[in-house]
């Protein structure tokens, strides 16, 4: 634990260097009608980040991370309409980055990004618009890239390929915010480290089901709640480790309306480390830039531009990746099985188009560091070289 938390310092210290603010996922109702004038930018910037598909998986390779609670949107002078026709009030929207996929909790599995804005109704005096609500919220494939800078045999190439879909049912539980469940299913394949003793086979997958809902308890408290089972292991092994379980627990308190702050847990469920605290703060100081400094996935994120109808952001971040699979490795003399965990660090630079349709599109360049395979058998924690990473996706 103490290494993680030096890495911590040192990554946080990246992060507070950046000249602007991040902005992560959160979850929001629709934008009511009548709120948000026309921008002279064309397509008004969203008050959060989307985050595109991406890992804190909060379990495992993801990114995201929820700005729940929700923000007050930024002031603007209200065009004048006429009143609208009464109709029921439009379904609540998902959260915006937290669970689904995998939410930026979980390190190093699919984390596609929720709540893409609703587009703004504008009501007319003959056909008042009605939000339409979907029930597969979002559905996303990313593929992130490891590779081997050199032919040491501690050298390690991981490509992840992950496909995700989420579902809503509204109002669980009487409340105003939906479940989310995701089925998900990431294919890796791997090659290296060149070690009789300390190898991986060739390919593995993580197939796992994830249920989250973040409740509004008071109007300034807030919870993000998660749950995830799945099975990680490779094409020849399965037994009681290869099941895995994995849960969030975090309280959101907002102090003012631009500042929320965050504590609880995220159990990962591997052989070294079971659980992380997650803590830290986030800052919207404006619509246009957030500040989610909470351990241990902090992100900075500015809007950038408008691209013809599409958003685009960039944003730097940092996570704890990896995950855990029982495997059958080759001892030299036959095979047995066992369990390994792959551990590393990451930090990296991103940019994220959105299109008002709910497609998102992104990609990342980053450097991985401090890789380590752990064992669940008797030999020892190997020592991985260093290497930089590419990961891209869509979700619609």
């Amino acid at each position: 634990m103490g290494e993680i938390f030096k890495n911590t310092i040192i990554v946080g210290a990246l992060l507070l260097a950046a000249p602007t603010a991040l902005l992560a996922q959160r979850i929001q109702a629709p934008t009511p009608i009548n709120t948000v004038a026309p921008s002279p930018y064309g397509v008004q910037p969203p008050a959060n980040l989307s985050g595109g598909i991406q890992p804190f998986d909060p379990y495992a390779t993801g990114t995201q991370f929820s700005s729940y609670p929700p923000t007050p949107a930024a002031t603007y002078a209200a065009p004048s309409y006429p009143p609208p026709m009464s109709y029921p009030p439009p379904p609540t929207t998902p959260p915006a980055g937290f669970a689904g996929g995998p939410p930026a909790y979980y390190p190093n599995q699919t984390a596609p990004a929720y709540g893409a804005q609703p587009p703004i109704y504008q009501p007319t005096t003959e056909f008042p618009s009605i939000p339409y609500e979907r029930f597969l919220e979002n559905v996303g494939f990313r593929y992130t890239w490891l590779p081997k800078l050199t032919e040491a045999d501690t050298a390690l190439q991981t490509q992840d390929f992950d496909v995700s879909a989420t579902a809503q049912f509204p109002d669980f539980l009487g409340s105003t915010q939906p479940l989310l469940v995701t089925p998900a299913f990431v294919l890796h394949l791997w090659d290296g480290p060149q070690n009789v003793v300390q190898n991986l086979p060739g390919n593995a997958y993580s197939a796992y089901l994830d249920f989250a809902w973040n409740p509004e308890l008071t109007p300034r408290l807030f919870a993000e709640l998660g749950f995830r089972a799945g099975v990680y292991t490779d094409f020849k092994t399965f037994n009681t480790n290869s099941m895995r379980y994995q849960g969030l627990g975090v309280a959101a308190v907002r102090l003012t309306p631009t500042t929320t702050v965050k504590a609880g847990v995220v159990y990962i469920d591997r052989l070294d480390i079971k659980l992380l605290p997650v803590v830290g703060v986030t800052w919207q100081p404006d619509s246009r830039s957030k500040y989610d400094l909470v351990f241990p996935y902090p992100r900075i994120s500015k809007y950038w531009t408008t691209l013809g109808d599409k958003e685009v952001w960039w944003y730097i971040g940092a996570e704890y990746g990896g995950g855990s699979w029982t495997i059958q490795r080759d001892t030299g003399m036959g095979f047995v099985d066992d369990q390994v965990d792959i551990n590393d660090y990451r930090v990296f630079f991103g940019a994220e188009a959105t299109h008002p349709n709910r497609l998102k599109a992104f990609i990342e360049l980053g450097y991985v560091w401090e890789r380590q395979l752990v064992y669940r058998s008797a030999i020892p924690t190997l020592d991985v070289d260093s290497t930089l990473m590419l990961r891209t996706g869509f979700n619609f």
